[in-house]
């Protein structure tokens, strides 16, 4: 790869800082006072703006612990944290996108088995947060057409209205939305963290240059057609490492985002990763949306602001020791579910 020249860098460096400066200054300019407990859906659910609350109210105090399981087996990973540490961890986090060249009706089996499945944990008075590996719209469900390389030119027909990409990305959407409708009507709000990663390459959404074009479209489809108000919006880049850009140039902007998250991994725990989203969120939750090694506690106390953790699927024993778990799940920092059922019900009284 070519070196480029100093002059260059410090002029990228310089626009990437502005963008950042004018996005702070535009959020402490529109968002009233205590905005950050205000949910960006004006009809949300009342358990969104409970659960919404609650997590602007123990940033800097607490971190929920959180674990991911994959859209075929709902629960396994969740079950091991237990069975490993004791307690369940305080977030499950489930899949929604199909990857594993499913058909229809398998698909439909196994997203069913999701939302049961996250109805319960609900009703344990567990958080639920919702990924969705999105295949690229009118492609089999498979792993390589998440990956799918477009073009610029190629991304911009499927947010674009009236072509046949954006008809098949608007029929997806509909199916996605058929299952957060069933978690609605159970009154069972959700973290949905779509799109997530796009400021890399390594998905068909990635390094987008009008990136906010897909997210609004979806959020407009799904708060303005479907009527999905138990969704608190997460929007969800990776850390800025050698692999990805900065965060500010795929941020939809703070009218459209209720919580930011930064996925984390190889114990790469920067401060500048945790300040640089800090600013970004202009008072709004920030949280680590994926991890493999669990942060440790020296980690907890020099970047207090985050208010959940999840540990990615098979990561959790893969690269982390049993001990290194207890520890994590029963640090005084962190919150399991027991602990954090306890803790909300005491912050309601």
């Amino acid at each position: 790869m070519k070196t480029p020249r100093k002059g260059k860098m410090i002029v990228k460096s310089a626009v990437v800082c502005l963008l950042y400066v004018l996005l702070f200054v535009e959020s402490q300019q529109s968002l009233p006072a205590h905005a950050a407990a205000q949910p960006v859906n004006a009809n949300a659910s009342q358990e969104v703006r409970s659960l919404l609350s609650y997590l602007s109210g123990i940033s800097g105090k607490q971190m929920i612990t959180g674990q991911h399981d994959y859209l075929e087996s709902p629960d396994e990973l969740n079950n091991k944290l237990k069975s490993l540490s004791g307690s369940y961890a305080g977030l499950h986090g489930y899949e929604l996108g199909a990857v594993s060249n499913q058909n229809a009706q398998t698909t439909a089996r196994q997203r069913n088995q999701v939302i049961a499945s996250a109805i319960q944990w609900d009703r344990k008075g567990g958080i639920v947060a919702m990924t969705f590996h999105q295949s690229l719209p009118g492609t089999a469900r498979t792993w390589k057409n998440v990956q799918s390389k477009l073009s610029q030119e190629q991304f911009n027909k499927y947010v674009t209205p009236g072509t046949q990409e954006y008809n098949k990305l608007i029929a997806d959407l509909d199916d996605a939305a058929v299952y957060l409708k069933k978690l609605r009507d159970a009154k069972v709000p959700v973290l949905w963290r779509p799109y997530h990663e796009m400021n890399a390459d390594w998905f068909w959404w990635g390094k987008k240059e009008n990136f906010a074009q897909l997210w609004n479209i979806m959020y407009d489809r799904f708060v303005n057609v479907h009527q999905l108000n138990n969704l608190i919006w997460v929007w969800n880049p990776n850390a800025p490492d050698e692999h990805s850009g900065p965060y500010a140039p795929t941020f939809p902007g703070l009218a459209k985002v209720d919580i930011l998250a930064a996925d984390i991994y190889d114990n790469d725990f920067q401060d500048s990763y945790y300040r640089n989203l800090l600013f970004l969120a202009g008072g709004k939750p920030i949280a680590i949306g994926e991890n493999g090694d669990v942060p440790s506690a020296e980690v907890l106390e020099r970047q207090p602001k985050w208010v959940y953790a999840m540990t990615f699927g098979k990561l959790l024993t893969e690269q982390n020791s049993t001990d290194e778990i207890k520890t994590y799940m029963n640090a005084k920092k962190t919150l399991t579910l027991p602990e954090l059922v306890k803790d909300r019900e005491a912050s309601s009284k």
